[in-house]
């Protein structure tokens, strides 16, 4: 049997992953929207365009596997606190 605990600490744990989610889309949303600010302050700083480009690719790759990420949690936590909210609904 689940105590209440248990269900405060699964709902607790999927609320922070939500949270953890929504700030790396937020990140991830930021770089997207500063692509030429980063590009131009790269290639001031005397990286040619080739290798500005592939740093901003890398950063982008960083940002789409942490939201990845971050969703597979989510999503397994939302899965846990189902199945904890399962029996309680019989």
């Amino acid at each position: 049997m689940i105590d209440k605990a248990q269900s405060d600490m699964a709902k607790t744990l999927w609320e922070q992953s939500k949270t953890a989610a929504l700030q790396v889309h937020q990140a991830w949303d930021l770089v997207m929207k500063s692509q030429k600010a980063l590009m131009d302050s790269m290639r001031g700083a005397g990286a040619p365009y080739a290798q500005a480009a592939d740093q901003f690719d890398k950063l982008m790759d960083f940002h789409s596997e942490q939201y990845k990420a971050a969703v597979a949690y989510m999503d397994k936590m939302s899965d846990e606190y189902q199945k904890m909210l399962a029996p309680k609904k019989k």
